[in-house]
């Protein structure tokens, strides 16, 4: 079965708010045991809209990684992120090799 990934580019427009969401959002993780294999640092926008954060996390599915989009405690996290911050949120079936 192939990995499935979580990708996320965004812009923050309230710390404090977004601080609420991301503990939130953690929390909802917990569960799924993603791991993180980027997270923001160094980047270089090359084409698109530009955002000043980026994170790719890494599930057992893509299936799980929907499950926990789709979870009732990340939607609850979700709801805190509204007004704090703007992004995209992807998620992407791994490439079978």
């Amino acid at each position: 079965m192939n990995k499935g990934y979580l990708i996320a580019h965004v812009t923050v427009s309230d710390p404090d708010a977004y601080a609420e969401y991301a503990r939130a959002a953690g929390e909802a993780m917990q569960e799924f045991n993603p791991k993180i294999v980027a997270w923001s640092g160094h980047y270089a926008n090359l084409e698109g809209e530009a955002h000043e954060r980026h994170v790719v996390f890494e599930f057992s599915s893509f299936d799980e990684a929907r499950r926990f989009y789709e979870s009732p405690a990340y939607q609850a996290a979700r709801l805190l992120r509204a007004g704090a911050a703007h992004g995209t949120f992807v998620l992407v079936e791994g490439a079978s090799l």
